[in-house]
């Protein structure tokens, strides 16, 4: 499958890493002709200097063969345009980068009328991931599946932590909570875990639950979810703005800070409950007096250094729910090792839908009936592994086969997690089946999966 990506920028950067990653072929256009030889240093693809809405020039870069088109330049007007033109092209999907809060209720317009398949907002995906991440402390990583009941958790194990060398086969008791351990990231190397395995110190495991459960695993792991009252946000810019809305509208207190005045102008004047500050984050004295009552902290400044300053800070204040935007991965190191793991950036966290779109649509040709699909993607442990939620339709080839059987055979380092019939939600044994109609969460640790039938050891096809 080609994939053209419009804009160099750093977000395109980052969706051209995962794309060819992905194994697609890939072709790139920006004006800037340094971007494009940074890119095409970078990456096996193919890159040309030029306007991606001019249809010369996407003619040029082989449009007629591009089964998918993203445009992420920095201007929301160019990336429409861009993708409007490669509709009428012929290109099979559009996908722009579209960040002005004033388009937010234009998705079914651009749609319908601008040959704009999708929408990605990088600041406001980026506003959200902070917010999730401050839920907690920077320990944890949680995603929820279905209607929120199904979670899937990454925890560090910590020489305190009550699993702390504790076999596989004693997690339970242990615990006190019903869990299911789906992989251990150990020193990097990843493994679905099994019967005589231990669990050690340093390790991070991640593990799926339902309800309560989830609840009364993170409190036996000294992790509880903090009812947020006052965040502290430093930076005005997209990320900061969407992120204040969003505490807002969640009764949390918020004070802003940034040294830019029309920026705090511009978010007092749309969120006036928002106690809005002009100064700067890195000033000492100032933050001392803003996080004395905080319960979190979020550094989107758009400045790497200025972040990683405010949260090292932050967090000898005392604070243990703090987020940073880092997009150098040397920064992020050092952050984690100071012991701040909640570090996200924006070019990476708005991809996740892209590469989900994409993936679908280089394994269309396979079956085009095929309803065993993937719905929901999500990542955890810097994108090492995966948890997908799948709804299973009458063509599945082991409707009602117990796992137990031989021919259930599932490839390494896949586990079905979570089996959600209904109302019922169900952690699956060996009795266990699955049926039309289900949705099953399956996650990964080895293997980029589209289709249910990819996670099986011999090739299935579905019926």
């Amino acid at each position: 499958m080609k994939v053209i990506i419009v804009g160099a920028s750093k977000v395109g950067h980052a969706l051209a890493r995962h794309i060819c990653e992905e194994g697609y072929d890939l072709v790139v256009i920006d004006r800037n002709a340094d971007c494009i030889d940074a890119i095409t240093d970078a990456f096996d693809c193919n890159g040309f200097v030029g306007n991606g809405s001019s249809p010369e020039l996407l003619k040029k870069a082989g449009i007629d063969s591009t089964t998918v088109l993203v445009a992420v330049t920095k201007d929301d007007e160019t990336n429409i345009l861009c993708c409007s033109v490669a509709k009428k092209l012929g290109v099979k999907r559009t996908i722009a980068a579209v960040r002005g809060p004033e388009y937010a209720e234009d998705k079914d317009f651009f749609g319908q009328n601008m040959g704009v398949d999708m929408m990605i907002n990088p600041d406001r995906a980026a506003a959200n991931e902070g917010n999730k991440m401050i839920r907690y402390a920077e320990t944890v990583e949680l995603e929820k599946f279905g209607d929120g009941n199904v979670h899937v958790a990454t925890v560090e194990i910590t020489k305190d932590n009550i699993l702390a060398g504790v076999q596989m086969p004693q997690v339970h008791e242990r615990l006190g909570a019903q869990i299911l351990i789906c992989a251990i990231d150990r020193g990097g190397k990843i493994f679905t875990p099994k019967g005589q395995h231990d669990i050690r110190v340093g390790d991070k495991i991640t593990f799926a639950a339902v309800g309560e459960e989830m609840d009364k695993a993170l409190v036996q792991f000294g992790i509880i979810e903090k009812i947020l009252k006052k965040a502290v946000i430093v930076g005005a810019g997209k990320v900061g703005y969407y992120l204040v809305g969003i505490l807002l509208h969640q009764g949390v207190n918020v004070t802003l800070i940034d040294m830019d005045a029309e920026k705090c102008r511009k978010t007092l004047n749309r969120y006036p409950k928002a106690n809005v500050i002009q100064g700067d984050g890195t000033d000492s004295v100032l933050m001392e007096k803003e996080l004395k009552n905080a319960d979190a902290c979020v550094a989107c400044t758009g400045n790497d250094e200025e972040n990683l300053i405010i949260s090292m800070f932050a967090k000898s204040f005392g604070l243990d729910r703090i987020a940073a935007v880092i997009d150098n991965y040397n920064y992020e190191v050092m952050l984690k090792r100071s012991g701040i793991n909640h570090i996200f950036s924006t070019q990476d966290v708005a991809l996740i839908d892209v590469i989900k779109d994409a993936r679908l649509l280089a394994t269309a040709g396979d079956n085009e009936n095929d309803n065993n699909v993937m719905k929901w993607l999500y990542t955890l442990n810097d994108g090492r592994i995966e948890a997908a939620e799948f709804e299973i339709g009458k063509d599945f080839a082991y409707l009602e086969v117990p796992f137990k059987e031989k021919q259930f055979q599932l490839k390494a380092g896949i586990l079905i997690a979570v089996i959600m019939r209904g109302d019922e939600v169900i952690v699956p044994d060996g009795n266990s089946c699955i049926k039309e109609g289900d949705h099953v969460i399956v996650v990964s640790a080895e293997h980029k999966i589209a289709r249910l039938s990819d996670i099986f050891a011999k090739g299935i096809k579905e019926n």
